[in-house]
């Protein structure tokens, strides 16, 4: 008996070995350093820096790298610049600024761009962090309230679809909104829509890496919860 789990373990390691291994070097995977994440967006992702907030810092402790499709809700262009990262995790968001301002948002379009990134994170064995979308401010530009009603509309849907497949939200919505649910004006850069230097650094850059460690912590758990289970 003692023999047979001695053999069941060392086929174990190996194979935990071999999963959590990317591109042929071993990885402690309960640290988020030792992962690729790639964040997917358009603007408010491309002018995202942390701690720091200037062109040289974007979590420069980390291995996290951006890609950038503006101009359209589906991202599916962005796709090769991503597998080329090799990435484990991929966050990817919606801007605000795709829903209508008169409340007619296309919902079944941007839910289907959503499952497309979330099947090719898949396909390429990356982890899906579907992220919520911004709050606006009404009245700066052409912020509407509709166009709010509608971006919380939509985070309510995508709350519930990550909650179905199983995926940690990256939570930007909460993290920004003011009490009454919009994007406070000492928040944005005075467009209603753009996170300035405090939504970064005070609101949105704080909350990235403790959601990516919590996921990170969770898969590694449920790991060696699959080993306790198997000898107990």
């Amino acid at each position: 008996m003692r023999l047979t789990k001695l053999v069941l373990l060392v086929l174990i390691a190996l194979l935990l070995g071999c999963a959590t291994s990317t591109a042929g070097d071993e990885k402690d995977r309960a640290d988020l350093h030792d992962y690729v994440v790639v964040f997917l967006g358009a603007s408010i992702t491309n002018d995202f820096y942390y701690p720091v907030y200037d062109w040289d810092n974007f979590f420069p402790d980390y291995d996290f790298y951006k890609v950038i499709v503006a101009g359209t809700p589906d991202k599916s262009s962005g796709f090769d610049a991503i597998a080329a990262l090799n990435p484990d995790i991929v966050v990817f968001k919606e801007c605000g600024a795709y829903f209508d301002e008169g409340g007619d948002s296309d919902h079944p379009f941007l839910h289907s761009c959503m499952q497309a990134i979330a099947d090719f994170c898949v396909s390429i064995n990356a982890t899906p962090v579907p992220a919520t979308t911004l709050p606006i401010d009404p009245g700066y530009d052409n912020c509407t309230q509709a166009q709010l009603d509608d971006i919380i509309e939509y985070n309510v849907w995508l709350r519930s679809w990550a909650a179905t497949n199983g995926w940690t939200v990256m939570e930007y919505y909460d993290a920004i909104a003011g009490g009454d649910g919009q994007l406070p004006a000492d928040r944005h850069v005075g467009d209603g829509l753009h996170p300035n230097e405090n939504g970064y650094i005070n609101y949105l850059g704080p909350i990235v890496v403790p959601t990516l460690e919590g996921l990170v912590s969770a898969v590694t758990e449920a790991s060696m919860g699959w080993i306790k289970a198997t000898f107990h």
